[in-house]
């Protein structure tokens, strides 16, 4: 359904300086409107790959490092790398005893269901089991840490194809500009 409208000057003067152009610059506005509603999320998420998961579950795994795993999808940021945890906070979260906690850590390390990095100590979460986020929309630095979370185990197997056609910092320059012209401030449009 196409419905025609008239804006004021004011109305069209606050289009124009949300799109960074001149009035003059506006020859036609199209507004498009659509009565489907989008499907969001009310909370982060996060993509589980439910054959791997199969075999976490099927794994011999302790109870406590298999509370602690599931913990840790909760704490995931994007990448899978895991900041700003301890030990001691996961005890405490979880109501463990601290001894418990590192033996589980241990096992979960000798599994692969953890990962460090050896250059900087950062630890991940084997993305082979989960992702937060979506990794064609990472940015290069989460890239880079997801890729050092993807390890292929004898238990767990590769749970994605990572593809590179034009990284987000390829277009950095265009997205700047893009993100200049659409920080306007809601109340500069007076409709």
């Amino acid at each position: 359904m196409n419905t025609n409208l008239t804006i004021t000057k004011e109305q069209k003067s606050a289009i124009a300086k949300a799109l960074d152009v001149t009035v003059d610059e506006l020859e036609e506005i199209t507004i498009k409107a659509s009565t489907k509603k989008k499907t969001s999320f009310k909370d982060d998420f996060s993509v589980v790959f439910k054959t791997n998961v199969g075999t976490l579950a099927k794994m011999k795994l302790t109870p406590t490092s298999f509370r602690i795993t599931i913990y840790l999808f909760s704490i995931l940021d994007y990448g899978n790398i895991l900041v700003n945890f301890s030990q001691s906070r996961i005890a405490e979260d979880l109501g463990l005893h601290k001894s418990n906690v590192s033996r589980a850590f241990k096992e979960l390390f000798d599994n692969k269901i953890l990962i460090r990095d050896t250059e900087n100590g950062h630890v991940y979460l084997n993305s082979n089991l989960c992702v937060k986020g979506i990794p064609h929309k990472f940015i290069d630095e989460q890239m880079d840490k997801f890729k050092k979370s993807k390890v292929e185990t004898e238990d767990f197997d590769n749970s994605f194809n990572i593809y590179s056609a034009k990284r987000k910092s390829d277009r950095s320059v265009i997205e700047s500009k893009n993100e200049k012209r659409m920080q306007c401030n809601r109340d500069d449009i007076p409709f």
